[in-house]
């Protein structure tokens, strides 16, 4: 498995589809059927990371947003985003 770093930028494939659900996300890959549901945190970081793509902005939006030291920040979106690789749901690019 590839490692990812705050360097990368990420797309979400057109065979992906989401929805907010309160205070949640869930995504669904329609080529598998496969469901995959987010807290309210991951929710916030799937949105930004639609919005913006880059995991630089979105660390920095999120240290904006919440009140979480740099390093944990950092290791949770990483850890998130090498899940969310992994599982075929975003793409790295």
């Amino acid at each position: 498995m590839t490692t990812v770093t705050l360097n990368e930028t990420v797309r979400i494939p057109e065979r992906i589809t989401f929805r907010r659900v309160r205070d949640e996300m869930a995504l669904l890959n329609l080529d598998t059927g496969v469901y995959f549901g987010l807290d309210e945190i991951g929710a916030r970081i799937w949105e930004l990371l639609a919005e913006h793509r880059s995991l630089q902005v979105v660390a920095e939006r999120m240290a904006e947003e919440y009140d979480v030291a740099p390093t944990q920040l950092r290791e949770d979106l990483l850890r998130l985003t090498q899940e969310l690789i992994a599982k075929g749901l975003i793409e790295v690019g």
